[in-house]
């Protein structure tokens, strides 16, 4: 660590309080999708903003989604993007909270509150890594724009992927403010969301066999198509993701307890890894319907995308990956690249060949879960590596 880099770490350490009481300010504003409204949180970041000097522009989406994008040196390239979402999952069931759900509480080194880890708490470290660099006269040599964004948590259409679709975002590389305990990420599943329909015939439930019940032959091919896969993902792995993974969401059929159902419908989750694709994953679920259907004739069923995300995966040789581990090491944190347990807003950018890490504080087990937190050393730690990332991987002009 040069002397500049050195001075920059102690000034997020003289800014801990602020950097901190900023994190339970936005911890503060309830933001949970849905309803999905952003718009206290934004208006808290951007007061940030403003002190700290930041250019800003906000986008608002249906009224409630709002996101952010601040950019430091705007029109300079190469343009480094720090992006991480604003929006929570609901709270749940309040009385399992120890602490408030937006309480900000601080006990024993741990921040509380819904969204503290996912992912406020990439969030206030990155705005904070900013103002950090305005206020040591950090000359870089490119833009940073820092994108405190909505919509994540319900698929990123009225966030990130809005303001992509309309030239807001034109990243040359890109850090996800997700929770990896500090550590650098660069692939994570793809998500597929199937829903299948079976067709059968009505008839009186006194004379079943009059009918073809859907329910019936829906739950015949769901046993062989959970048969087949668990089978199939035995032998099926990636160096650094979770295994692939296949969950029966939802199933509706019928219209009454005495009638032979002449429809039922499932929904399907399938995770994918890095390496496989929608139409591969089509292919195979069209061959094991296939199966079922020589197995018994009478078997009918359509299958239909309700929605897509594609897998992340970033070459660990990729340059911006090792400047990013070169930050690491500077902390004593693992020097390898690892993999992500959950999906982020940066498939939209490794879709389109953008180099992308995952990189914020916090432990990805604690998601979507009550009592959520965050440790406070954690994000001072993260505005230090978010800060020196930017120098590093941007350069500085001295």
């Amino acid at each position: 660590m040069n002397a500049l880099e050195e001075k920059v770490c102690h000034c997020v350490d003289e800014m801990r309080e602020e950097i901190i009481g900023f994190l339970q300010e936005i911890v503060g504003q309830a933001s949970c999708n849905p309803p999905g409204d952003t718009r206290g949180v934004v208006r808290a970041i951007c007061s940030k903003l403003e002190s700290s000097q930041i250019p800003y522009e906000t986008f608002l989406v249906d009224e409630v989604h709002e996101s952010v994008v601040a950019t430091i040196n705007a029109g300079q390239s190469p343009n480094l993007l720090f992006n991480s979402h604003i929006d929570t999952v609901p709270v749940g069931e309040e009385s399992r909270w120890t602490h408030g759900p937006f309480s900000g509480d601080i006990v024993d080194g741990r921040l509380y509150g819904r969204g503290s880890a996912d992912a406020k708490g990439s969030v206030a470290p990155m705005i904070m890594a900013g103002k950090v660099l305005q206020l040591c006269g950090i000359q870089l040599n490119g833009s940073l724009s820092i994108n405190p964004v909505a919509d994540e948590e319900m698929g990123g259409a009225k966030g990130v992927k809005h303001l992509i679709d309309t030239g807001k975002l034109k990243p040359d590389m890109v850090v996800i403010g997700e929770i990896t305990t500090n550590e650098i990420a660069i692939a994570e599943k793809g998500i597929i969301w199937l829903e299948f329909t079976s067709y059968g015939r009505t008839a009186h439930a006194s004379t079943p066999w009059d009918g073809v019940n859907a329910i019936s032959k829906m739950v015949k091919f769901l046993y062989l198509l959970e048969e087949e896969l668990t089978e199939r993902f035995a032998a099926r792995r990636h160096p650094l993701t979770p295994p692939p993974s296949f969950n029966f969401g939802m199933i509706k059929g019928g219209v009454k307890a005495n009638v032979v159902a002449d429809q039922c419908k499932a929904v399907f989750d399938r995770r994918i890894l890095p390496f496989e694709t929608l139409e591969g994953t089509l292919d195979e679920v069209n061959e094991i319907i296939a199966k079922a259907q020589q197995e018994d004739p009478e078997i009918k069923i359509d299958v239909k995308v309700l929605d897509y995300g594609a897998p992340l995966e970033t070459a660990p040789e990729e340059p911006f990956v090792q400047t990013a581990l070169g930050v690491c090491r500077e902390f004593g944190i693992k020097n390898e690249p690892v993999g992500y347990q959950q999906a982020s807003d940066g498939r939209f950018f490794s879709e389109m060949k953008i180099p992308t890490i995952l990189l914020g504080p916090g432990d990805p087990s604690l998601a979507h879960s009550p009592n959520e937190f965050i440790p406070v050393e954690q994000v001072i730690q993260a505005t230090k590596m978010y800060a020196l990332l930017a120098m590093r991987s941007l350069g500085t002009i001295s």
